[in-house]
Formats: structure tokens, sequence, C-alpha cells
């Protein structure tokens, strides 16, 4: 074999070596990236499933006041907390339609209730050194916030 074509395999050798260095560190980069995602999107879902339960808790009460609320999960959420706040938002009236009777009229604005209430629900939790959160609204109706007779 002469010395030539030794060299070439030879570098061609390092080359090779080098494109399946480089593949590796690739492969592994995006492994490593998968499975920080999976993490995520594991601790989102979770967050979210802890939203809807603390939502849900809130939203079954009757005739609460307007305030809030805090604290953390029992174990296996223990890494999780949550705020809550309720608060009324007023709704104006909206403008009538001309072609109303004077009795729907006077049904309407008769009944008309110019306040919802507004649940707040804060999931926080840290991973990896950076805090994250979640956060869900809902509008609750009228009759499970509890308001003193002169705010009616």
């Amino acid at each position: 074999m002469s010395r030539w074509r030794a060299g070439y395999i030879f570098v061609e050798t390092v080359v090779a070596m080098g494109v399946l260095s480089i593949s590796t560190l690739v492969i592994q980069d995006a492994l490593r990236q998968g499975i920080m995602t999976r993490r995520q999107a594991q601790d989102y879902t979770t967050a979210r499933i802890l939203l809807e339960q603390v939502a849900g808790e809130q939203a079954l009460l009757l005739q609460q006041p307007e305030g809030s609320g805090s604290g953390r999960f029992p174990p296996p959420h223990e890494s999780y907390s949550f705020e809550w706040t309720l608060e009324r938002v007023d709704v104006p009236l909206p403008p009538l339609p001309p072609d109303m009777t004077p009795p729907e009229r006077e049904y309407f604005v008769e009944h008309y209730v110019d306040y919802l209430g507004k649940l707040t629900v804060r999931i926080k939790w840290r991973r990896g050194g950076v805090d994250l959160e979640a956060l869900g609204e809902t509008l609750l109706r009228p009759a499970l916030i509890w308001l003193p007779e002169d705010q009616r």
C-alpha cells in the first residue's frame, strides 16, 4: 500500500470520528431537551388539575363574601402552593333593543343583576431555581357571592 493511500485512510477515519462525535452530542442534547420538556409539561398539567380543584372548591361554597385565601397542597403535591381571590365585577346594563315591548323591558330591568363574581386562582411552584405559576379565572353567578344589603 502506498504512503499516500495510508494517509488518506487516516484522514477519512478522523473525519468520520468527528462526524460521529458531533452527531452524538446533538442526539444527547435533543434527549436532554426532551426530558426537560416532558417534566415541564407534567408540572403544568399537575398545576392545571390543582387549579381546577381549588376553583371547584370555591365555586361550591354558597354565599361567600369577597375575599382571598392561600395555602399549600398536601403530599404528593407539597411543592405547589395556591392563592385565590373572589371579587365583585360590575356589569353595566346593556342597551335594550328598540323592539322590546314595555312589559318585556320592565321585566328585564327589574330582574337585571348588575354584578358577577370573579374567582382568580394562582398556583405557584419552583423547578430548577425558577419560580413558575399557572393562573386561572372564572366568573361566578351572583347568587354565590354574599354582599351586604346596601351593595345589592
